[in-house]
């Protein structure tokens, strides 16, 4: 009979201590394969992320596993117990022996679960010890209830979910998570405060699916160059929060907060809308960080030394999915993936021409970064 380790859980979200433990397992117990359990409607508590999120998670999370697969047979909408899952996993896997694979935390409660008797009659119990948690009392108490335990010798690692959702609600990258992980919940937003539909509001159905799209490829390419993805994605989200307004409602924001010192762009919605977006974002949406705050500030013409996120933000709004094709725009995608600021000069050049056609200013900011950017460039090809 093949051998099965079974982890379930809520895996909200799933992060690398849970595959940590499930390599253990196959490795330290001899199992010939293992499964990951996420539960749609755990008995015990509440999940922050949707039932259909958590299971895209943890399939972003096991892309590339050999030996290790996903079950759906705990997300039915109905509360199931791990008891429960037993005559569907042994469906998955016919002519298996599973063994269930827990922290020593969980050991005490055990024999309490739900059905206990048929989980111990069915599996193996395979517990690693947790720092602080005393196991040979409540091993005894497993074994007098008639479970089968076995302690493997690997502490859990120190990565959790509860803390994992606090840093994504301070919109900062975790550690422990999976990058495919740490992009989709940057790209939905999970774990945060949910801005959409004041966003929604403020702008018309066109700019707000471009607004997606620009937090679809600002999670991309900060991904790609190793840049802050849940940053990227909060100042692509509201990169345009102020581009709705009226031009003559942001003059006067403008004016009023001493937020653009060129007077003539107060007449320029197209600039305005960076710097009194950046000062939406502040006051309406509580955004205090300062890097998301220049990348949305600095997203429509730039400044000279603009940091790798307010670069990837940029570029992100020139090139998001969305976009109308326009001249240069796949050079400035190919670009993209392998330079931010070559992409962004790339794509200030090709304004400046189509300014110069069109009889229009080029700006002297934008000119001062585009001069910036390309004396970058040269500097680190000298290197």
């Amino acid at each position: 009979m093949r051998k099965v380790g079974v982890l379930g859980g809520t895996f909200d979200p799933i992060h690398e201590g849970h595959l940590y433990l499930v390599r253990q397992a196959l490795s330290l117990a001899g199992l010939d394969e293992a499964v990951i359990l996420p539960m749609a409607r755990p008995a015990h508590r509440e999940t922050d992320a949707s039932a259909e999120d958590r299971l895209n998670m943890c399939r972003l999370a096991l892309e590339g596993e050999t030996r290790i697969s996903l079950s759906e047979a705990g997300m039915q909408p109905s509360v199931r117990y791990t008891a429960d899952t037993l005559p569907y996993l042994s469906k998955e896997f016919p002519d298996a022996c599973f063994s269930l694979i827990l922290g020593a935390d969980k050991l005490p409660s055990l024999p309490y679960w739900r059905d206990a008797d048929k989980l111990f009659a069915r599996c193996e119990i395979l517990c690693f010890p947790r720092s602080g948690v005393s196991t040979r009392e409540a091993m005894e108490k497993v074994q007098a209830a008639g479970g089968r335990v076995r302690m493997l010798p690997t502490e859990c690692p120190p990565w959790s979910s509860t803390l994992i959702r606090a840093a994504a609600a301070r919109y900062e990258d975790a550690p422990g998570l999976p990058l495919s992980v740490q992009c989709y919940m940057a790209e939905r937003g999970l774990y945060q405060p949910d801005h959409l539909p004041k966003l929604k509001g403020m702008m018309n159905p066109r700019r707000f699916k471009h607004t997606l799209g620009v937090r679809k490829e600002a999670v991309r390419l900060a991904a790609l160059h190793g840049l802050p993805v849940q940053k990227a994605a909060l100042a692509g989200l509201l990169h345009d929060c102020a581009k709705g307004m009226p031009v003559p409602v942001m003059a006067q924001i403008a004016e009023q907060y001493h937020l653009i010192k060129d007077k003539q762009m107060l007449s320029s919605g197209a600039m305005m809308h960076g710097p009194v977006g950046a000062h939406v974002a502040r006051h309406r949406f509580g955004v205090r960080d300062e890097d998301v705050l220049q990348a949305i500030r600095h997203h429509t013409i730039g400044r000279p030394g603009m940091s790798e996120l307010e670069l990837c933000i940029f570029v992100a709004d020139a090139t998001e999915e969305n976009r109308e094709d326009y001249c240069g725009l796949e050079e400035i995608r190919r670009l993209s993936n392998e330079s931010l600021a070559a992409a962004a000069l790339k794509s200030l050049q090709l304004t400046h021409e189509f300014l110069k056609k069109t009889n229009r200013p080029f700006f002297p900011s934008a000119q001062r970064t585009a001069e910036e950017l390309s004396a970058r460039l040269t500097n680190d090809m000298d290197q």
